[in-house]
């Protein structure tokens, strides 16, 4: 097998000529015919008009039907507004408000007060901060510069509050109309932030935010369009690049390293069980999508903030709601949900918001076989500000999946009872001590238990499986952020955890079936084990983060673990940079060591492993390198290119099912075996193209060349998840006003698969029996893998609120992809019979959803 280790030279020289083919494709002028009015007028912001506008007058469903003939500005936009029925009225400091006509002779000031937003540090207009009248509700965004007009009613005072994320919270009292024509001024305080993160940080996407920060980044309209099967973003999230998954698992490989190797944070806690469906290879999150306003997915490279898990973060945080309160019911064929958000206080000082989701069985029929599972969650938040410079939130995540299964056909039973149950609950203190120091405290309590029961006899297996476990988990961490200069940071944290886990495992397995020769535990075993286990955890990080001149910026970073269950202490250091080639180009440099420990909780007693193994340690290096190309704010294409090389010194023993692709009680299958490598690598070239067709129309692609290996007895084998070659492809498509399309294709070379052959050996009573032999492992390879999956929505604005509608298909032309094998022995003919096991083909779901 070739190793792209000796072929990232060729693909480097082929990055680069597509480097140089890219600019050829910017060259089509911007387009503003099916754009938002609000767009468009953004557009015209980034092009030096200074505009502001307020929702209830530009509204969201308003779009530009017809491409502007002028090309001067404000011939534009006056093109854009007339078939709306707007116009603009000149503001203070050269400003202009859109306006309907009927308003344009109005004096300024009779209705509305002007004012601006601005920055204590350096006195700039502080853009895109949100001004909000406390008593009524209604809010504005600022524009370029820092200017808003708002609305207010004809009589009374009222307190104007403005905020943005990286400020304090402001507010002015008393304001009214008859105050004078006297702009209103309100200044915020900055709060330290990280602003340089997401520039210096490698191997980083951003999805899901109303606004992307990078144009490489995925807004939250971009990546709700993307097919996701039972409306779950986690199943999107294999359409990236590095990442692998199949067909029924939410569960996903970064970079083909194990899927446990994946920091998951919700709101800066860390979540241990993240999935429905256990036993259905966590086939759907826990993590209500309506609740999310961001999601950042780091694959390598990730500041020193995030330990004990080697491979990648997947950093969520919920929204935060800021007006009057609403609502929201959706209907799927996989589940039900209904939640809402709203403000609470007399200067709407605290807000509140409440998800809850119930599985439906529909689609799980069709998707996972004739059983019902059943599974809710529910997901809650409290915030509370005090004073404007602190908040105080709570935060509460409960998850609950049940399974009963009795199946009894002649001589032939099966039953299938278990139970799993997740509890979080945390409080965080955010604070602004200064405006250049930022303090957060948070204490969580984590409870999750898991309770499986199987039975079967067959005519070629028998096996009980009692597995009861608890794990309580808590936590208490403080972080400060120092901001001593304008473009200096310094982040220090401390967190001490305590894992209390109790194992109560008995089970007892009998083959017959000869296939069972390969097992790792032979033909049949027997285990008990009672045991409980307390850990604690502490560590401690630190990060020095600097923009040393205009081009370059410099994180140096590290973190202390201590691990009480295995005895160890380590330091890992982390190093990364970015310079800027120009005001278009960036190349990011990373290098860290990165450890992950065995936490009690994670003892596979089920395969027959009672001790802890020492924390693993790996090694990061990533050089990656970033081109946008266009103009203004139509900025269409955008280029990413990134080598990667993680080398894992002592992974940790793991059991994997050689040819099943889907497990209830993994442990019993005949395919089990134990893989114990001395070193593992992970090496690769990823590219990431992003661009649109005109108004209407977005695409990307990205293509992945790597392996994923481990060294067994000196030599290297692929990983069972290794794709030499993956490509995705993207297009989203908007169809007339309301209706909107999007066709993703994925493909990547077959899964590495083992080959397996008849041997015949002589027993004791000197018969002659067959015995299955097993070839080189994972020295083959299954059929390339590759499917078309398709989203189609639209919406309605009716009297009870926004109507959505979606139709998702996964695998619209009813591929057979091969997931694994069936193998049977025939002794009478001394033949092996193989039976390729297939993923799920044509494969479609509905669902409609009102917000209110």
């Amino acid at each position: 097998m070739t190793r792209p280790g000796a072929r990232l030279r060729d693909l480097g020289l082929a990055a680069l000529v597509a480097i140089a083919i890219v600019p050829a494709a910017a060259a089509e002028p911007f387009a503003f015919r099916g754009l938002t009015l609000i767009e468009a007028l953004q557009e015209l912001n980034a092009r030096g008009l200074e505009l502001v506008f307020m929702s209830g007058v530009v509204r969201p469903e308003m779009r530009v039907e017809t491409e502007p003939t002028a090309t001067e500005p404000r011939s534009i936009l006056a093109e854009l507004l007339e078939p709306h029925g707007l116009t603009t009225k000149d503001g203070p400091e050269g400003m202009m408000v859109v306006v309907p006509l009927a308003a344009a002779g109005d004096r300024a000031g009779d209705l509305s007060v002007t004012g601006f937003v601005r920055s204590r540090a350096d006195g700039a207009g502080v853009h895109g901060a949100i001004v909000r009248i406390l008593e009524t509700g209604s809010e504005v965004a600022t524009g370029a510069s820092g200017v808003f007009e708002v609305e207010l009613p004809p009589t009374g005072l009222f307190t104007l509050e403005a905020r943005r994320s990286g400020f304090v919270l402001g507010q002015i009292d008393g304001i009214g109309i008859g105050a004078g024509p006297r702009p209103v001024v309100i200044v915020l305080d900055p709060a330290p932030v990280m602003e340089e993160e997401l520039l210096v940080t490698p191997s980083r996407v951003s999805i899901l935010r109303e606004q992307p920060v990078a144009q490489i980044d995925f807004s939250r309209d971009e990546i709700h369009a993307l097919p996701h099967l039972g409306g779950d973003i986690f199943r999107a999230l294999s359409l990236l690049p590095g990442l692998a998954g199949n067909d029924v698992s939410a569960q996903f490989h970064v970079r083909g390293a194990r899927r446990d190797e994946t920091r998951v944070v919700l709101d800066g806690q860390e979540l241990y069980e993240v999935y429905h469906l256990q036993d259905f290879d966590d086939a759907l999150s826990v993590i209500p999508p309506a609740t999310l306003e961001s999601v950042e997915l780091m694959t390598g490279g990730f500041p020193a903030e995030h330990g004990d898990r080697m491979s990648g973060v997947l950093d969520m945080t919920t929204l935060t709601p800021t007006g009057a309160t609403r609502g929201m019911v959706a209907v799927g064929l996989l589940s039900v949900e209904a939640g809402g958000a709203g403000t609470f206080g007399a200067e709407r000082q605290g807000s509140w918001l409440l998800q809850a989701r119930r599985g439906a069985i529909d689609l799980a029929n069709r998707l996972l076989g004739p059983e019902d599972p059943q599974y809710w969650d529910a997901f809650g938040k409290i915030d509370y500000r005090f004073g404007g410079r602190d908040t105080l939130r709570a935060h509460l995540l409960h998850a609950d999946d049940r399974l009963d299964l009795v199946e009894v056909v002649g001589t032939e039973s099966k039953r299938i009872e278990t139970a799993y149950q997740s509890s979080y609950l945390w409080l965080t203190h955010h604070s602004v001590v200064s405006a250049e120091l930022l303090l957060e405290n948070a204490l969580s309590a984590t409870r999750i238990d898991r309770d499986r029961l199987g039975i079967e006899l067959e005519d070629d297996v028998e096996f009980r499986i009692d597995d009861r476990r608890r794990l309580d988990v808590a936590s208490l961490r403080q972080n400060w952020t120092w901001q001593p200069a304008h473009r200096h940071f310094f982040k220090f944290g401390l967190e001490a955890r305590r894992f209390d886990t109790d194992y109560d495992y008995t089970g007892a397995t009998s083959f017959t079936n000869p296939l069972a020769a390969i097992r790792e535990r032979g033909k049949s075993d027997s285990t008990r084990f009672a045991e409980r286990f307390r850990e604690y955890h502490y560590s401690v990080h630190l990060a020095d983060r600097m923009r040393l001149g205009d081009p370059l910026t410099l994180e140096l970073g590290a973190r202390y673990d201590r691990h009480t269950q295995t005895d160890e202490s380590l330091v890992s250091p982390r190093f990364n940079l970015a310079y800027s080639l120009d005001e278009r180009s960036l190349v990011r440099l990373a290098w860290g060591r990165f450890t992950q420990s065995q936490r009690p909780y994670e003892l596979q007693v089920e395969d027959g492993e009672t001790g802890f193994f020492p924390v693993e340690r790996s090694e990061h290096r990533v050089l990656g390198y970033q081109r946008s190309f266009g103009v203004g704010a139509g900025d269409d294409l955008v280029f990413r290119g990134e080598v990667y090389r993680r080398e894992v010194t002592n992974p940790r023993p793991r059991f994997e099912n050689m040819y099943e692709p889907l497990n209830t009680f993994p442990e019993v299958e005949p395919d089990r075996i134990r893989i114990a490598p001395t070193r593992s690598v992970a090496e690769g070239l990823e590219l990431f193209v992003k661009g649109s067709l005109g108004a209407d129309a977005r695409w990307w692609v990205n293509y992945t060349y790597a392996s994923t290996e481990d060294v067994l007895d000196g030599a290297r084998v692929p990983r069972r998840f290794d794709q030499t070659h993956a490509l995705n492809l993207d297009l989203d498509y908007r169809v007339g006003d309301h209706w909107r399309v999007n066709l993703a294709w994925r493909y990547h070379t077959g899964w590495p698969t083992t080959d397996l052959t008849l041997g015949q050996e002589i027993d004791d009573d000197g018969d002659v029996v067959f015995v299955p032999v097993l070839g080189p492992l994972y020295a083959e390879r299954l059929p390339d893998y590759h499917r078309l999956d398709l989203r189609a929505g639209r919406d309605w604005q009716t009297r009870y609120g926004r109507l959505t509608f979606y139709l998702d298909v996964q695998n619209v032309y009813d591929r057979g992809n091969v997931g694994g094998f069936d193998f049977e022995i025939d002794e009478e003919t001394g033949t092996l019979i193989r039976r390729s096991e297939e993923w799920a083909g044509f494969l479609p779901s509905v669902g409609v959803r009102l917000d209110f």
